[in-house]
C-alpha cells in the first residue's frame, strides 16, 4: 500500500491540517491538547521525536483530531505511515508517578483505533506497531513489558514504550 491509497480510504482529510508528509531528517513533535500537532526543536518542549536516516517520505496523520475526530471511542493520537509500516501513537503527557494509570488509558486508545484502521482498511499486508509515548528530555527507547507484548500481537503489532522512531 502507497501513502496515495491509504489516504484514498479517508477522502475527506486537508493536507498540512489532517496530514502532512515529511521527508526532513529530524521532527520534534509536541502534542498539545485538543489541537493538531506542533513542531519543535530539540532545544524546545517535545513529546516525540522521528528520525528519518534516508530521507524517505513519511505520512504523518492526526488521527485524533481529524481521522476519528467524530468517533465516541478513545482513540491514539497519531498515525505514521512509511514502506507499508504503520505506527499508531498515543503520547501521554503525565509525571513518572502517573504514567501505570496513563499506560492502561493508552493501551485502549491504541488497541480501539487498530480496530478502527481495520474495519476500514485490509491491514493484512502492513506492519504493525503500536507506541506509547512519555516526555522525556532525551530520547527514550524502551520495548514495553511482555505481557502488553503478548496483548498486541492479537492485533498483529508490535508494542513498544517511547519517545523516539527511527526511519531506516
Amino acid at each position: 500500500m502507497s501513502s496515495e491509497e491509504l489516504l484514498a480510504h479517508f477522502p475527506d482529510l486537508i493536507k498540512d491540517v489532517c496530514y502532512k508528509t515529511l521527508k526532513d531528517s529530524i521532527y520534534y513533535l509536541e502534542e498539545i491538547k485538543d489541537s493538531i500537532v506542533q513542531l519543535k526543536t530539540k532545544e524546545e518542549y517535545w513529546n516525540l521525536c522521528l528520525e528519518n536516516k534516508n530521507l524517505k517520505e513519511i505520512l504523518f496523520l492526526e488521527n485524533e483530531n481529524s481521522i476519528m475526530k467524530n468517533e465516541v471511542s478513545k482513540k491514539c493520537d497519531w498515525v505514521i505511515f512509511e514502506n507499508s509500516k504503520l505506527y499508531f501513537i498515543e503520547s501521554k503527557d503525565v509525571k513518572p508517578r502517573s504514567r501505570n494509570k496513563e499506560r492502561n488509558d493508552a493501551i485502549k486508545q491504541l488497541i480501539t483505533t487498530i480496530e478502527f484502521y481495520k474495519s476500514k482498511i485490509d491491514l493484512d499486508s502492513i506492519s504493525i506497531f503500536s507506541q506509547v509515548c512519555f516526555q522525556s528530555k532525551s530520547r527514550v527507547i524502551k520495548a514495553g513489558d511482555q505481557a502488553r507484548k503478548v496483548l498486541f500481537k492479537q492485533y498483529n503489532s508490535e508494542f513498544s514504550e517511547g519517545n523516539y522512531i527511527a526511519f531506516e
